[in-house]
């Protein structure tokens, strides 16, 4: 179910809000200002994430893909 709220609604809920949460409130509706994105990134991934496939997980490990390594180390 779908939950609407109004301007006087939120204005309400707004004045509840303890000081401290005030600021995260506040990044909150700033970030929903900011325009979203509308092309996609024309870089290959690797580019953007150097670090992608360079690790596995092992059970409850992680390691380097392709090198020996020793865990006592």
């Amino acid at each position: 179910m779908t939950l609407m709220i109004n301007r006087e609604q939120l204005k309400i809920e707004i004045d509840s809000v303890d000081e401290g949460h005030l600021e995260v409130l506040h990044r909150i509706i700033l970030a929903f200002q900011q325009p979203l994105p509308t092309s996609i990134p024309s870089e290959k991934p690797s580019k953007i994430n150097p670090l992608k496939d360079s690790v596995i997980f092992e059970h409850d490990l992680i390691s380097p893909i392709d090198e020996e390594w020793d865990a006592e180390q």
